[in-house]
């Protein structure tokens, strides 16, 4: 079995953050439109609907993309850096 180099785990790290961070979008997607398909209803004793009350899972959608997104920025220099100096120490030999 052959080695797996650091451009493979460099690809695998790639694939599995779009894969967490599709599924991740999927979820929040389907929180959505489940929290905006259900109907209002009016709380009597406030005269507030619950809808109003409760905080709704976009900024969680939105906090979650942006930490998926800082990992994928970081995951990609330190990974790209880290090719770029493998190639240029192949060259130089």
């Amino acid at each position: 079995m052959d080695e797996i180099g650091r451009a493979e785990w460099f690809g695998i790290g790639v694939i599995g953050m779009a894969l967490a961070g599709t599924a991740h979008a999927a979820v929040g997607a389907m929180h959505i439109a489940r929290d905006m398909l259900r109907a209002p209803t009016e709380n009597p004793a406030s005269g507030v609907s619950d809808l109003e009350v409760m905080s709704g899972p976009g900024g969680w959608i939105l906090f979650g993309a942006l930490i998926l997104t800082g990992g994928a920025i970081y995951h990609f220099v330190s990974g790209a850096g880290a090719i770029v100096k493998e190639v240029v120490h192949v060259v130089e030999r």
